[in-house]
């Protein structure tokens, strides 16, 4: 079973609504360890100084910023604690806004909102928000950290997403490549043919069809290595990509597309029969 990862209130105005916040997503990753070849021990690391390579016992370890090359300003925990935000249980709900007002970009850790000891009031508070079509804005703090976050309506549960804060996002005018892009010259026809092969590869959103290979092969790779099976690497791909011409890329890939969906299509057909 899920475990909640937060408890507390949603608030606005002067209603207070018991929830617990669950991970909507869980990474997966494949990490590893550093062994000694010889024994097959774990590598430990130790705190060492960049002077003279010696140990630095914890009791000499302090905080510093770097203002300027090899510049720091030290900064005791002590002088840190009266700005740490307190940590209240409660997301104060701001205001409320259309979901399209809110760039993706902003968008960052995603949350299932649950009902706590009263499921009445977070029903009502989903329902008001589904037919608005509104998202709520509010602030909360958890584990020390001040969020920011964007609650949404889907099907009568709550989602919620913490935000990015606006001068975390960086500003596309600062990158060069992006720059005059609306000054290139695309010929109708060209933009045409573009339209085309977006249209034909137009389908329903299926996260599902869409998987980690990467994580899915070295896990195979250890499988088989653990139960001593033989595994053969795959040969790299080196062949490099031709370039060709424009107007005859897009039609050869519209082609493909419109004969791939044709091939989905026929086998749906048998699945179904």
């Amino acid at each position: 079973m899920a475990r909640p990862v937060w408890n507390g209130t949603i608030s606005f105005g002067l209603v207070a609504i018991p929830i617990k916040l669950f991970h909507a997503v869980r990474r997966k990753n494949i990490s590893f360890n550093q062994l000694d070849d010889r024994s097959m021990s774990r590598i430990r690391y130790q705190k060492v100084s960049a002077s003279d390579g010696e140990v630095v016992p914890d009791e000499h370890i302090v905080k510093g910023y770097e203002v300027s090359k090899d510049r720091y300003v030290v900064v005791d925990p002590d002088e840190l604690e009266p700005f740490l935000p307190s940590a209240t249980k409660t997301i104060d709900l701001e205001e409320f806004v259309d979901l399209e007002e809110i760039d993706p970009v902003y968008f960052d850790s995603a949350y299932y909102v649950a009902p706590g000891s009263d499921p009445k009031p977070y029903a009502l508070l989903a329902q008001a928000m589904e037919q608005a079509g509104k998202v709520a804005i509010g602030r909360f703090v958890m584990r020390n950290k001040q969020y920011t976050a964007a609650i949404r309506a889907e099907e009568g549960r709550l989602v919620m997403s913490t935000l990015a804060y606006a001068d975390e996002v960086v500003d596309p005018d600062t990158i060069e490549e992006l720059q005059g892009l609306d000054e290139i010259d695309v010929t109708k026809k060209e933009l045409a043919m573009a339209e085309s092969l977006v249209d034909s590869l137009t389908a329903a959103f299926e996260p599902e069809k869409y998987h980690d290979e990467y994580r899915e092969q070295v896990r195979e790779l250890i499988d088989k290595k653990a139960a001593g099976e033989e595994f053969t690497v795959p040969e790299e791909s080196l062949e490099k990509p031709k370039v060709v011409d424009l107007m005859a890329a897009l039609e050869a890939s519209v082609a493909k597309a419109k004969e791939a969906r044709c091939d989905t299509t026929k086998t749906r057909k048998k699945k179904s029969a």
